[in-house]
C-alpha cells in the first residue's frame, strides 16, 4: 500500500504544471509554477505578470474575492462608492496595468463641494481655514524638497534604508514638523494620507514618510487616477483572466514545507469547509501581511518566525452609511480643539466623506490593534448622532463594513536600529519562498505593484522556475 502511494505522488509530480488531480473520494494535488498566499492588490498583479509571461499560478485567498482593501459597494441603480482604495497613482506602470486588465479609467477627484470641520467628541463646529490646491502648491512644493534627503525612501521601501539608520527618521514626526516650521493646510495634508498611523506627531518621520513621501508627493501633482466602475473592477477583470480554477477562495495554508533536493514546496490548504487541497509549487509567493498568525503555517527558522513577532499594527475599519443627515456634496472632518493642530487621537474617524451618491457617506477609523468592529460601528453612529445641532438627522445606517486590519506595519526604533529591515528583505528566495505587500512596501497599489515588479524578477533569477 505504502508503495502505491508513493508511486501515485510520484505520478501527481510529473504531471504537466497545471494539472489537477482528486475527486470527492480522494484528495485534490494542484501542481504549478507559483503559489501565491493572499489575493490583494500584490497578490493579484503578480498573479497577472507571472501568467503573462506563461507560468502557470495558484492564489489562496481567504475571502470570497480578490482586492484586499479595495472595497466597492455597488447599489441597485448602477452607482457605486469606494469606501477602500479610491485610485492609483497616474503613472505609466498603474495605466497600462488597467489597460491590460481592459478597465477603463478617469481621473480621481474630490467629489466633495465642501468641508466642514467639526469635533466629533461633541458634535460641535469648529473654525478651519482650507486654501484651494493652486493656494497649497508653494507649501507642497517646499515640503518635498525637505525630503529630498530621503530619496532612498522614494520606492516606498525600506530595502535601502543606510545603516546607521539617520535618528532623525526614529524621532517623531512632530519634531519635523517644529524644525522646518510646516503650516496648518501643509500638516492637514499629511494627514489626510497617514492619519492611519494614529497620533500623527508622536510617530517616527520614517513610518509617516512611508504614507506621505517623496513618491506620494510627486503623485499627488500629477494625478490619481481611478476605474470607471468602481476599484473593484480591477479585481473583478483580474479574476476573469486569471481564471477561477487558479484562485482558491475562503482558503487558508495550514502547512507549508520545501524540498530542496526536489526544488518544490508543497502548501496544504484548508478551505471553508475544513477540506483539504495540497499544492506544490516551485516557488511561493507571500504576499499577506507577515504577521505571526498568518506566517505560522510557512517553513520558517527560529530566527525567520522570532522577526515577525517583532511587528506591531493599528486597528482599520472602513465604512458606507447613509441617513446621515449630512447634505449631498459635503465632506466632515473630524478636528479635536483639544489635541495638537486639532488632529484627533485613537479611535476616531478621520472624516465623513461624500463620494458621489446621494444620500451616503464613507468613513474610515483608526482604531488600536484590538479595538473590536461592534464598537466600531457604535462610534460611527455615535459620532454623527451628536452632529445633530448641525445637520437634520434622521437614523444613520451602515449599510457595509469592513475589516482592514493589520493596518500600519511597524517595529520598535530598537528593532529599526539593530537591522530588522535589514533581515527582512534578506530573507527573498530563502527556500523557494518570497514575500512582496504591505509588510515589505508602502501600501499604496502603485508601489506595490512596482515592488511585486522587483520580486518577480528575483523569482526569475533565482534558479528552477
Amino acid at each position: 500500500m505504502g508503495r502505491l502511494a508513493t508511486a501515485l505522488l510520484a505520478l501527481v509530480a510529473a504531471l504537466p504544471v497545471g494539472a489537477e488531480s482528486g475527486d470527492e473520494a480522494g484528495p485534490t494535488i494542484i501542481t504549478r509554477d507559483v503559489c501565491i498566499l493572499g489575493g490583494g492588490s500584490s497578490g493579484t498583479y503578480a498573479a497577472v505578470r507571472l501568467r503573462d509571461e506563461g507560468y502557470k499560478v495558484v492564489i489562496v485567498e481567504p475571502r470570497d474575492q480578490l482586492g484586499g482593501h479595495a472595497e466597492t459597494w455597488y447599489l441597485k441603480d448602477g452607482s457605486y462608492i469606494d469606501y477602500g482604495v479610491e485610485g492609483v497613482f497616474n503613472d505609466h506602470r498603474s495605466t497600462s496595468y488597467l489597460q491590460r486588465l481592459g478597465v477603463k479609467y478617469k481621473p480621481l477627484l474630490p467629489d466633495a463641494l465642501r468641508t466642514d470641520y467639526v469635533d466629533f467628541k461633541t458634535g460641535l463646529k469648529q473654525e478651519h481655514h482650507e486654501p484651494s490646491f493652486l493656494q497649497l502648491l508653494p507649501a507642497i512644493l517646499m515640503y518635498q524638497l525637505k525630503l529630498t534627503r530621503f530619496d532612498y525612501l522614494r520606492q516606498g521601501l525600506f530595502a535601502h534604508l543606510p545603516y546607521p539608520v539617520p535618528e532623525e527618521l526614529l524621532r517623531p514626526f512632530g519634531e519635523f514638523a517644529d524644525k522646518y516650521n510646516l503650516t496648518q493646510p501643509v500638516l492637514d495634508l499629511v494627514f489626510t494620507f497617514a492619519s492611519a498611523v494614529g497620533n500623527l506627531f508622536e510617530t517616527p518621520l520614517l513610518y509617516v514618510l512611508q504614507d506621505f513621501g517623496p513618491n506620494q508627493v510627486t503623485a499627488l501633482i500629477s494625478g490619481y487616477v481611478t476605474p470607471i466602475k468602481g476599484m473593484y473592477e480591477i479585481y473583478r477583470k483580474a479574476e476573469e483572466l486569471i481564471g477561477k480554477d487558479n484562485i482558491l477562495f475562503h482558503s487558508k495554508a495550514s502547512k507549508v514545507t520545501r524540498d530542496e533536493e526536489a526544488g518544490m514546496t508543497t502548501i496544504v490548504v484548508v478551505d471553508q469547509d475544513g477540506k483539504p487541497v495540497t499544492v506544490r509549487a516551485k516557488k511561493l509567493l507571500v504576499t499577506m501581511p507577515l504577521t505571526p498568525d498568518n506566517t505560522a503555517p510557512l517553513d520558517l527558522t527560529e530566527s525567520e518566525r522570532s522577526l515577525f513577532g517583532k511587528w506591531r499594527w493599528r486597528g482599520y475599519y472602513a465604512a458606507v452609511i447613509n441617513n446621515t443627515g449630512i447634505p449631498d456634496g459635503v465632506d466632515v472632518a473630524n478636528q479635536d480643539p483639544t489635541q495638537r493642530r486639532g488632529f484627533p487621537l485613537p479611535p476616531f474617524q478621520w472624516r465623513l466623506q461624500w463620494m458621489g451618491v446621494v444620500g451616503h457617506h464613507i468613513s474610515k477609523l483608526v482604531v488600536d490593534r484590538d479595538f473590536p468592529p461592534d464598537k466600531a460601528k457604535e462610534l460611527i453612529v455615535e459620532d454623527i448622532r451628536r452632529m445633530a445641532p448641525i445637520y437634520s438627522l434622521s437614523q444613520p445606517e451602515i449599510v457595509a463594513f469592513t475589516d482592514h486590519a493589520p493596518s500600519v506595519m511597524t517595529v520598535s526604533n530598537d528593532d529599526i536600529r539593530n537591522g530588522f529591515y535589514r533581515d527582512l528583505y534578506a530573507m527573498q528566495g530563502r527556500g523557494g519562498t518570497f514575500y512582496t505587500g504591505a509588510s515589505m512596501c508602502s501600501d499604496y497599489s502603485s508601489l506595490l505593484w512596482a515592488y511585486t515588479d522587483d520580486v518577480i524578477g528575483m523569482m526569475k533569477g533565482s534558479g528552477t522556475f
